[in-house]
């Protein structure tokens, strides 16, 4: 079983718009989430989402 390094909680925000392919998904630290500081990473598109996730499973 693989361990986990951090906990990271994620939002998201739908809004319109003219790209299906597009969203927004902002990932904190669950350890010290407050709204004013900088998410670890924020994914604009899929491919940005996928290569996160990959870096986490490394």
């Amino acid at each position: 079983m693989q361990s986990v390094k951090e906990l990271i909680s994620f939002s998201t925000t739908i809004s319109e718009s003219t790209d299906p392919n597009e969203f927004l998904i902002q990932f904190s630290s669950c350890e010290s989430f407050n709204e004013r500081e900088k998410p670890i990473k924020l994914t604009k598109n899929f491919d940005e989402l996928i290569d996160f996730l990959e870096e986490l499973e490394q």
